[in-house]
């Protein structure tokens, strides 16, 4: 499945916390849980993460587009293709509804 063009600048933790993925879903995945574990395991894995919003100081970019860059491996376009498919679906169908 395709990732929708919109979530590349999303990171995991992002999507995890921000989409309600868990009413698409299969029945018998194990739930919501299942798939927020396995994002927020992305996230531990990665080893260039997002810069956080602030003064420009510590690592911290001060503008947005600061954090928009898809070089940074806490992204979704890093992570995409570690999903099964009926996961990818659950989050683009969550995206869709935003």
């Amino acid at each position: 499945m395709i990732m929708p063009d919109g979530l590349k600048t999303w990171t995991v933790d992002e999507v995890s916390e921000c989409l309600s993925y868990g009413p698409h879903l299969p029945e018998g995945y194990g739930g919501w849980t299942v798939l927020s574990t396995k994002l927020w395991a992305f996230l531990a894995e990665a080893k260039n993460r997002t810069p956080m919003g602030g003064d420009g100081s510590n690592g911290t970019v001060e503008t947005p587009d600061g954090r928009d860059s898809l070089e940074n491996d806490d992204k979704m376009g890093s992570w995409w293709h570690k999903l099964d498919e009926c996961e990818q679906a659950a989050i683009s169908k969550a995206y869709d509804k935003l």
